[in-house]
């Protein structure tokens, strides 16, 4: 089975922007920090078991490894949080067996993804864990439940087995939100010209209709170079605010700034999953001032007791939480799984000692763990039923973290999360 390249170019894109490749923010290495070995050329495996014995609790993410577009991926900071987290609970037993993740390299490739999918149906994995992977052929054969996952592909918002704590049409409304909370009446939404985001902005414009800020919407080529002449259409609407979810950020930056347009000018909002430590550093004080959604707070607000938790699981485990490639991803990976135990531990002994992929998803439905240094979420009903053109999707939150980014440095400007139709006024 092939795919076109152009088909293969617009995947590529939408998992740049929607988060599709989290979880491939997994190292490649032959050995992995708990000392297990990778699983071959097509998967890594981690469990850091120390003394817990059993039977393995496995769970298995589809990432592209390898063969991923420049960029698109960061291949060491998810894997720090799924180790850390794994570290503190197989390292107390608290579920009574240990729980084993492996990574299977999709190659992002659909032959790949079809032979993870293939593979994770065969092995005993009880289901996919925060992502399906660059393609849908190896979720759907694979025939297994998807919890924790990003809400982003075809899979993840219409499979009914399919359970996503993170939303993008959710990310996506919270450009407006921050932009409403910011005090703007008009709002201008810059997106690459994909089928996918041109049904997201319809949804970002209805949610302006909610908030009552006007949104229109300006869609970039997929395979811009030169964003001078999207800028100076961006500076002739001159809204009040701009909503940002670009494939190259350094470049459309760049071409604002020399507009005169920064966030120090306009009211200005992007996605946190865009701005890679790399970026943020590249651009420098250029993002001063940028309105920030996340589903996740910032890895330094250690005022917030989940982060002051992350932060300590990282300081146990050997690394440092300040190191510039600790993010949200990190965060979010650790996360995942410490709702995961959460949910187990809720469910109790005697369903974990038997647990199959039924009763795994019965657990994780039946418990909603609120982690405050992620979104609520909420696998029992729809969360967003003010939008009817939404309702045969499955979306589990409608709460961000709107921050605000100054001198390489996040900052949460709500205590709180936010839901995204009833934004804070900010300051």
């Amino acid at each position: 089975m092939t795919r076109h390249p152009t088909r293969l170019l617009i995947r590529a894109c939408a998992a740049t922007l929607f988060l599709v490749m989290l979880a491939a923010s997994c190292s490649s290495d032959d050995e992995t920090e708990s000392g297990d070995e990778t699983g071959g050329d097509e998967s890594t495996q981690t469990s850091a078991a120390v003394d817990c014995p059993g039977e393995p609790l496995k769970f298995t993410t589809f990432a592209a490894l390898s063969g991923a577009p420049t960029g698109s991926v960061d291949m060491d900071t998810a894997r720090i949080g799924i180790d850390a987290a794994l570290t503190e609970i197989n390292g107390t037993c608290s579920l009574g067996r240990p729980l084993e993740v492996t990574i299977c390299d999709d190659k992002f490739d659909v032959n790949g993804s079809l032979a993870c999918g293939r593979e994770a149906a065969e092995d005993g994995t009880l289901a996919l864990l925060s992502s399906s992977g660059s393609f849908d052929d190896g979720a759907t054969a694979s025939n297994l439940p998807a919890i924790y996952t990003l809400g982003t592909s075809a899979f993840e918002l219409t499979n009914p087995k399919a359970y996503s704590s993170v939303s993008g049409v959710t990310i996506g409304m919270g450009g407006v939100s921050a932009a409403k909370a910011a005090g703007a009446e008009t709002f201008l939404l810059v997106l690459p010209d994909l089928p996918q985001l041109q049904f997201v902005s319809n949804q970002v414009e209805a949610a302006g209709d909610q908030l009552d800020i006007e949104v229109e919407t300006l869609f970039t080529p997929i395979d811009a170079t030169d964003f001078a002449p999207f800028a100076a259409q961006i500076a002739e609407r001159d809204t009040d605010a701009v909503g940002l979810l670009p494939t190259a950020p350094v470049p459309l930056m760049n071409a604002l700034t020399a507009e005169g347009i920064t966030p120090e000018s306009k009211i200005m909002s992007i996605a946190s999953f865009v701005l890679t430590p790399e970026i943020v550093e590249e651009l420098g004080e250029t993002m001063n001032g940028m309105l920030v959604v996340a589903s996740t707070m910032p890895t330094t607000d250690t005022k917030n007791p989940g982060i002051a938790e992350f932060r300590a699981a990282l300081e146990a485990n050997g690394e440092d939480p300040d190191d510039p490639i600790i993010s949200f991803t990190t965060v979010l990976s650790w996360s995942n799984l410490k709702k995961l135990e959460a949910a187990l531990l809720a469910a109790g002994p005697e369903v974990i000692a038997s647990l199959n992929s039924q009763s795994l998803v019965d657990a994780v439905v039946a418990t909603p763990v609120d982690r405050p240094e992620q979104a609520p979420y909420d696998f029992r009903e729809h969360q967003l039923p003010e939008f009817p053109d939404l309702a045969a999707f499955r979306i589990f939150t409608r709460e961000v973290a709107l921050l605000e980014l100054n001198d390489g440095k996040y900052t949460a400007v709500a205590d709180e999360f936010v839901d995204v139709l009833d934004p804070p006024t900010l300051k």
